[in-house]
């Protein structure tokens, strides 16, 4: 495994130009662009379209886009946290964003399992999710280390929540925490959170202050039938596109709530309920794909007790959601997603035989 993780940590040193243009990286470093440039126009497709292909030195993308593009459909503070990769150009900032996506996961995993010892994240980090994590050069990582930190800081209920402000990259894989939060009364948590929530709120305001009603239809796009959705309410979208939307919602807010009282129902040991509403997350959310998977790898760290089959498991499942197509990735989603989560209660628990006595004779 520490090969495996070595390995994963070289890569982004010797991948090709083309592996990175074909990540996600290209979608973060537009939003970075036209924020520097043009913050009024940061989720106008046609704006995004021409700047794209500037960052890719007019080459088209082999990934599945919409419109032609990869689209920058995150919230605008995601844009602020690429700017300093982006001005290193598309190249070495897109190399740079990798590692240190790798590094924000390796550390929230060791946060999230103090007091263990450092090698102890090398189940997690040695897997399939965070291969996809550094191929798409996505942003899990600091979600990651979000949740980590939280974890680790929980004795300080504010300090925790505003350590929960990272996970606000990617809010829609933490719609069951928030309701469990609530539920619970966790109010100093909901509180720090809720603070770092504003502090980005204003400072992408400061820029354009319409960015919101300009991001919540945007992040209709990438929702579709043919996308490699890991989530539940992915089902939704097979519907007839008069009620595609009513259904997604509503599969997302029957997930969260199953996922909430299941939490609740092993809420007197903090590691299980907490695993239950990381991985739950991914579930519930209404758009999640393979590489947020690597979110459940960080639930089943958090848990502890994941046993060689679970990250077995975990790791299959990756693979099948990365390269098979829609609806598989959803249907492997649910299985393997919905083990974790029942495994991380103890609804389902690995039978072991007892030892048998020591003889007295």
């Amino acid at each position: 495994m520490l090969a495996v993780a070595v390995g994963f940590v070289i890569y982004p040193l010797i991948e090709g130009g083309n592996d990175v243009i074909n990540s996600d990286w290209p979608a973060f470093a537009t939003g970075a662009r036209i924020l520097v440039s043009d913050p009024g126009h940061l989720y106008d497709f046609d704006v995004q379209r021409r700047v794209e292909l500037e960052v890719t030195g007019g080459r088209t993308l082999i990934t599945l886009g919409i419109n032609g593009i990869l689209p920058f459909v995150a919230p605008a503070w995601v844009a602020f946290f690429a700017v300093p990769f982006e001005l290193l150009g598309t190249n070495l900032g897109g190399r740079l964003w990798i590692l240190f996506g790798l590094a924000c996961f390796a550390f929230g995993l060791y946060l999230a399992m103090r007091p263990g010892a450092p090698a102890a994240i090398l189940p997690a980090f040695a897997s399939v999710p965070t291969a996809l994590l550094l191929l798409n050069a996505q942003l899990d990582g600091i979600v990651a280390l979000g949740i980590g930190a939280a974890i680790a800081l929980w004795s300080r209920p504010y300090v925790a929540g505003l350590c929960l402000g990272l996970t606000l990259l990617k809010p829609q894989l933490m719609l069951p925490l928030g309701v469990a939060l609530i539920v619970s009364r966790q109010w100093r948590v909901l509180g720090g959170w809720a603070t770092a929530g504003v502090a980005l709120t204003a400072a992408a305001a400061v820029l354009n202050p319409r960015w919101v009603f300009q991001w919540l239809p945007a992040l209709n796009g990438p929702v579709r039938p043919g996308s490699r959705e890991v989530d539940l309410a992915h089902f939704g979208t097979l519907l007839p596109s008069g009620a595609q939307a009513f259904a997604v919602a509503g599969l997302s807010a029957i997930t969260i709530a199953a996922v909430v009282l299941l939490a609740r129902r092993s809420r007197e040991d903090f590691r299980s309920s907490a695993a239950v509403l990381v991985a739950g997350g991914v579930l519930a959310a209404p758009h999640a794909l393979p590489t947020d998977l690597v979110l459940v790898a960080v639930a089943l760290a958090i848990w502890g007790e994941a046993q060689w089959y679970d990250w077995l498991l975990l790791s299959v499942g990756a693979a099948i959601a990365a390269f098979l197509p829609a609806p598989v990735p959803a249907v492997t989603g649910v299985i393997v997603i919905g083990w974790v989560c029942l495994r991380a209660a103890r609804v389902i628990t690995w039978w072991r035989r007892e030892p048998a006595p020591a003889s007295t004779g």
